[in-house]
């Protein structure tokens, strides 16, 4: 595998984890560094189970904890992260938050972003995040934005599979086999006390994608794997 600069873009504090936990590991093992960007912690609409189980428990409090299981989880993938602390539910895009990003895209100077699909009536912080990245890229290759800076280079950009994919219109075109890197994947998910229950679903949706993946691949060793839909076409000499 090619060393690459991943960038994952998350809405909320373990969405990356969910999603593309494996994928992330599979590049960090084999040498490629890969940064998580949390937009916010999820304490508002993410941790339902912290609320319910603890009465009292402030909001500070909530954070702290969703923050703790986002660096377990990142540290136990092989990632670094790093938290802009924004309000989730609803998560308000501006100007000086899409600058704020792009800059950091520009600092980490990423050859793959990975990101939210761009559509998701069911929670609407998912496509914020998706329109806030393809913006704030937009504005990091772009010269005139920072004078005198560097822009990006170009960087390939894969929106990963919802929560409700029928719903939104996710068709995948894009499957990476996790069938190595999913042992690790459900320990660090199991490890994140606010959405257990995801740990579950997220295995039989990895299970079932990699069935898939098996199936159109005739690669009989799949046996997990992770889906992302293309932001723009393949571009190339020869099919791949």
């Amino acid at each position: 595998m090619q060393q690459e600069r991943v960038l994952v873009v998350s809405a909320h504090a373990l969405d990356f984890l969910w999603r593309c936990g494996g994928t992330i590991a599979k590049y960090t093992r084999e040498g490629s560094t890969v940064r998580i960007i949390n937009l916010t912690n999820g304490a508002r609409g993410e941790s339902n189970e912290l609320w319910k189980k603890n009465p009292g428990i402030t909001a500070e409090q909530i954070t702290a904890e969703r923050k703790r299981e986002a660096q377990q989880s990142s540290q136990m993938i092989g990632a670094e992260i790093q938290f802009m602390d924004w309000q989730d539910h609803m998560l308000e895009p501006n100007l000086d938050r899409t600058l704020q990003l792009a800059r950091e895209m520009m600092q980490f100077n990423p050859t793959i972003i990975l990101t939210h699909f761009t559509s998701d009536p069911m929670n609407p912080d998912h496509p914020t995040t998706a329109q806030m990245v393809i913006e704030a890229f937009r504005c990091a290759q772009t010269s005139g934005v920072f004078p005198g800076e560097t822009p990006c280079g170009p960087a390939k950009i894969f929106m990963f599979e919802p929560a409700y994919p029928e719903v939104v219109g996710y068709v995948p075109d894009v499957y990476i086999d996790i069938t190595d890197t999913m042992e690790l994947k459900m320990k660090a998910m199991e490890a994140g006390g606010a959405q257990k229950v995801l740990a579950q679903a997220y295995d039989k949706r990895n299970g079932y994608r990699g069935h898939l993946a098996s199936k159109l691949s005739g690669n009989k060793s799949i046996k997990y794997a992770e889906t992302f839909q293309r932001f723009k076409p393949y571009v190339g000499d020869r099919f791949c």
